[in-house]
């Protein structure tokens, strides 16, 4: 858990993996972070609009020892400010989500474009009958934006979407999503954590991963198929 932590730091401080954005000071993670941690079965949310690096809560996880925990540290998109509730994660009808990117698809207004992104998730999840397919019609609706990449957890499911455009284009590593399986844990990444492990697998631009807690199986498939993993919603 320690290492875990330390290197999702060095991530908010742009200083873990190489990627096109990596020698730009600049770029820090550090408009809020937010985590979902606990065992099954009993889960907590934390949100802050401090750097993970400043703020003491995050160091009490270090005496943490859960089963599942979901990270985000924040850097807020152009024009929209950094405010508590724009911090991710998300959580509503049972959901966590968590967004990095930015989507020029919806007004701008007193909602972040992550929120707005997160309400047209759950109007598709109550359309379909599982999730994978309530992903798909969501992206075909969407069609200027950086980066769709989100994670989407509830219950015993994890869905990981990894989809740049055209915007996102020339930040092809950035916008990578990365995952590691051990016989101990599994790990969904942004960046490839050093102290985690060196079998780092890359997701293909237009992939979902799905994975089912209860047993760490985990799916990876073209986001464009109906039905990809056939996980329900409910």
């Amino acid at each position: 858990m320690g290492m875990l932590l330390d290197d999702f730091r060095l991530m908010a401080l742009n200083q873990n993996e190489g990627h096109e954005y990596h020698d730009h000071p600049d770029h820090l993670q550090g408009d809020g972070w937010g985590v979902v941690t606990g065992r099954a079965g009993s889960l907590e949310c934390y949100r802050s609009v401090t750097p993970c690096w400043q703020d003491p809560r995050f160091t009490d996880l270090y005496q943490v020892h859960p089963d599942f925990i979901m990270l985000h540290a924040r850097k807020a998109s152009p024009g929209i400010a950094v405010r508590y509730e724009f911090t991710h994660p998300f959580y509503e009808d049972g959901w966590y989500f968590c967004h990095n990117g930015t989507v020029h698809d919806f007004e701008a207004g007193e909602r972040s474009d992550a929120q707005q992104l997160f309400t047209l998730l759950l109007q598709n999840l109550r359309l379909c009958s599982n999730a994978p397919d309530a992903i798909a019609r969501t992206v075909r609706s969407l069609q200027d934006y950086s980066a769709l990449n989100f994670m989407l957890f509830k219950g015993d499911h994890v869905c990981v979407l990894n989809m740049h455009g055209k915007r996102g284009e020339k930040t092809p590593k950035y916008f990578t999503i990365k995952h590691l399986q051990t016989a101990d844990y599994t790990v969904i990444s942004s960046e490839r954590l050093r102290n985690c492990g060196r079998e780092w697998q890359e997701m293909e631009n237009r992939t979902l991963l799905t994975m089912n807690l209860r047993d760490r199986s985990v799916k990876v498939c073209p986001v464009w198929a109906e039905g990809t993993a056939g996980l329900s919603a409910d």
